[in-house]
């Protein structure tokens, strides 16, 4: 019987999360999500049939020292202090090549920032 409530009390849960969750970004909030998910088991659109066909595939079996070896890079893994130096002394110059316009212009018209 316990187990039954728990069950239940989860239920009540999950509707109440559909019911409070904000929509998302896109538009679409949980309800209208859960919806489109209902009603593509039996009609997928495109993007559900090629995640369905992405979900069949067999999975590579692969040992991790393989995986290691071919992902493996030539060259130094570590960061250098003069080649960070170099990027931001880069970056630098060109926020400053686009702030030196604006700042004139700003200058011109009688405005600061």
């Amino acid at each position: 019987m316990a187990i039954v409530i728990w069950i239940l009390v989860a239920l009540l849960a999950a509707a109440a999360v559909f019911l409070v969750v904000p929509p998302s970004t896109q538009g679409a909030g949980p309800l209208t999500s859960f919806r489109r998910a209902w009603r593509g088991r039996k009609h997928p659109d495109a993007e559900q049939a090629e995640a369905a066909r992405a979900a069949a595939a067999e999975p590579v079996d692969l040992s991790l020292a393989d995986f290691l070896r071919a992902t493996a890079s030539e060259g130094d893994g570590y960061l250098h202090p003069e080649e960070l130096a170099e990027d931001l002394r880069l970056a630098r110059e060109r926020a400053t090549h686009v702030l030196r316009p604006r700042r004139d212009a700003a200058e011109a018209h009688g405005t600061t920032r």
